[in-house]
């Protein structure tokens, strides 16, 4: 079998027009068309990088995942772009197999995977009220796991604080009333769905150090699940130092990339969950990889999934596949024609994810949606 053909097809979606979902399709010469994603998230070129890859493995046995993976980023191959490629290969190679692609990676680990809902709040208004209406909606459905935006508890005035990114503040500094509108927000969520639902709180990057370490202590008492992504990754001891004075395990990963930039994050003991993204860390394989590094100092493993649906099923062959699993990311509401774009929908149920049986990745893309929904 070789590989004959590699397309990158943007999709609009609920980030459109900062960035689409990029699904990949994989075409070879005995018919066999397998599909990926790739994270577009903070990367340009991603679609022609899929491109350009896509010529240089033009030819190629596509069931050679490992080999081509490592001459591609050896090469310098856009990581995101890879990871999108690599999905699609195995999804070729369990169609092949006549499997999921779980049972080529040694089998199904979890009888059924958990998820934490993170956009169920999209639509509400950024107020403690709106949010726990929409936090009791969720948990009505059945989710056990939820997961806030600290920019939506900020304000400037009457308008809200994207912060930091955004905002014309440059400064990573929070101010003591900005925690307590924060603590204030938390504190409600906590108080009106009780103590056995998980909440965690996702920062975006924002802080500086003493700023993350005050808002963490501020928010010790309502037992989050972990604070996220509180100051910038690059700098591992900022994130290490944070790690080793608060109670509450840190969690971060998504803007990191392949095994390589994970090992420094656990030998520092800087994360106490870390969360890779299939669609961008380097694939399923790299991805799996990055769990067993983390099992090796006993992190668990809370995979990040922000875009489309084919990396979505991406995400849970890969988490079925991981003894140090913790649960995984679900997106709750997301754009109306999402299910249209597959030709079977992953749906959570009471909370989780089942096994998928099917062969591959588990679903198919739905080309006439594709075309319709394509972001030109």
């Amino acid at each position: 079998m070789k590989i004959t053909d590699v397309r990158a097809l943007p999709i609009k979606g609920r980030h459109w027009p900062r960035f689409p979902m990029v699904f990949v399709e994989v075409q070879t010469d005995e018919g066999i068309v397998g599909v990926g994603e790739a994270l577009a998230f903070q990367a340009t070129g991603v679609m022609e990088s899929i491109e350009q890859i896509g010529e240089g493995i033009h030819g190629q046995d596509p069931l050679q995942i490992e080999r081509l993976w490592e001459q591609c980023f050896r090469r310098g191959a856009a990581i995101a772009a890879l990871s999108g490629i690599e999905i699609a290969l195995w999804d070729i190679a369990g169609q092949v197999a006549g499997l999921p692609i779980y049972q080529l990676l040694g089998g199904a680990c979890h009888d059924r995977v958990r998820v934490y809902a993170d956009g169920f709040f999209r639509g509400a208004d950024p107020t403690p009220e709106a949010y726990c209406a929409k936090a009791e909606e969720a948990i009505a459905r059945g989710l056990t796991a939820l997961k806030l935006d600290i920019d939506d508890f900020l304000y400037l005035g009457e308008r809200p604080a994207l912060i930091r990114c955004h905002s014309r503040d440059l400064s990573r500094h929070i101010t003591n009333a900005e925690i307590r509108q924060v603590e204030a927000s938390v504190a409600a969520i906590r108080e009106r769905l009780g103590p056995d639902v998980d909440l965690a709180l996702d920062c975006h990057w924002a802080f500086d150090v003493p700023s993350a370490l005050r808002l963490g202590r501020a928010l010790e008492p309502y037992q989050l699940m972990w604070l996220e992504d509180p100051t910038p990754s690059a700098s591992v001891p900022a994130l290490a130092r944070l790690a080793r004075q608060l109670a509450m395990p840190l969690c971060l990963g998504e803007a990191l990339a392949t095994r390589y930039q994970f090992r420094e994050v656990l030998e520092h003991q800087a994360a106490g969950i870390i969360m890779p993204d299939v669609a961008s860390s380097g694939g399923i394989l790299e991805t799996k990889k990055i769990a067993a590094l983390a099992d090796t100092y006993y992190i668990p493993v809370a995979p990040h999934d922000m875009v489309g649906p084919i990396a979505t099923a991406a995400t849970l062959q890969l988490c079925l596949s991981i003894p140090n699993l913790l649960i995984m990311e679900h997106q709750m509401t997301d754009v109306p024609w999402r299910h249209e774009l597959t030709d079977e929908p992953l749906l959570v149920s009471d909370g989780y994810y089942r096994i998928p049986t099917r062969p591959g990745i588990g679903i198919a893309m739905n080309h006439e949606a594709v075309r319709q929904y394509r972001a030109e």
